[in-house]
């Protein structure tokens, strides 16, 4: 009976484990979508103004900093494929706005957006995904 026990408690623990990390996956993707949408808006279709160009210069910064600092937790648990679309795209933001090429740089911040959320759908706690 004890052994019965164990291997409920266990299962369950392992269950609640696996949808935190999703919902932290989700979390995660959604705080990114917000940076993205605020940077994208700003850009105004690879137009920029002289106000602008120092906030979008800061989304750029966060939206970095941000993926640095949760990439590694999101990667124990999460598609690697999926991970990589979203660091490559990141990753090219700021070469892009340091040479001033803003029209790449909006393109890139739409890719930037599909891409997570394309991670955010697929990593929704569902059955699958938990077990």
């Amino acid at each position: 009976m004890n052994r019965e026990r164990i291997s409920v408690v266990l299962f369950l623990l392992l269950i609640i484990f696996c949808t935190s990390a999703l919902l932290g996956t989700v979390r995660v993707s959604r705080r990114m979508t917000d940076i993205t949408n605020q940077a994208i808006s700003m850009s105004d279709m690879g137009r920029t103004d002289a106000k602008s160009i120092e906030k979008l210069d800061a989304k750029i910064d966060e939206l970095s900093q941000f993926w640095q600092k949760y990439e590694p937790v999101v990667s124990t648990y999460s598609r690697h494929d999926e991970l990589e679309r979203v660091s490559s795209a990141v990753q090219r933001l700021r070469p892009l706005y340091d040479s001033g090429k803003f029209g790449e740089l909006f393109l890139t911040l739409h890719e930037t957006h599909d891409a997570l959320e394309h991670l955010r759908k697929t990593e929704l706690p569902t059955v699958a995904n938990i077990l």
